[in-house]
């Protein structure tokens, strides 16, 4: 994920330092290991907005985006601001080719499980992203991937559906 990692890492130290915590203190707020909130701070490349981030956006207070909004050289949210709406009220667009904020936020929390394109017409495609929540057990991960593995029948029929010319329903 790209970003401005260090900027993120003197973020959380300035807001820790702000509330008076040493990095044991937000780990232990966070429920993390001090280690975790020391690889941040140093400005750690990470490959995506893990759920240890998450849980260290959320003892500091910040609102939820926060951190995508600092590596993106923005103010972190405060508790509860809604960081999909910019300023005039517009879903604020994410990393991941413009789309919402709150979509980003699904794809890169959690373990992807699958994905898969289907055609809807010449001009237009619907993308599945099959994704495990970030707390699901392997077990739990695999019953899904079963689920979806099910429901690819009837994305495969959606997609012959798209392949059949259609009928023009207009009287000429």
């Amino acid at each position: 994920m790209d970003g401005d990692w260090s900027r993120l890492g003197k973020a959380v130290q300035a807001a820790r330092n702000g509330m008076g915590l040493s990095q044991v203190g937000l780990g232990e707020l966070a429920g993390v290991k001090r280690t975790a909130i020391q690889t941040i701070e140093r400005g750690h490349t990470f490959l995506r907005v893990t759920s240890t981030l998450r849980d260290v956006e959320h003892a500091l207070g910040w609102g939820r985006g926060s951190i995508e909004l600092i590596l993106a050289g923005g103010d972190p949210l405060a508790p509860g601001e809604p960081g999909e709406l910019d300023s005039n009220g517009r879903l604020r667009s994410g990393a991941y080719g413009g789309l919402p904020l709150r979509v980003t936020h699904a794809l890169t929390e959690g373990t992807t499980l699958d994905t898969t394109i289907v055609p809807l017409t010449p001009n237009a495609e619907m993308v599945v992203v099959v994704k495990g929540k970030p707390s699901a057990t392997p077990e739990q991960l695999r019953l899904a991937l079963l689920a979806w593995e099910e429901q690819g029948g009837y994305l495969a029929r959606l997609a012959r559906l798209a392949d059949t010319p259609q009928r023009n329903t207009s009287e000429s």
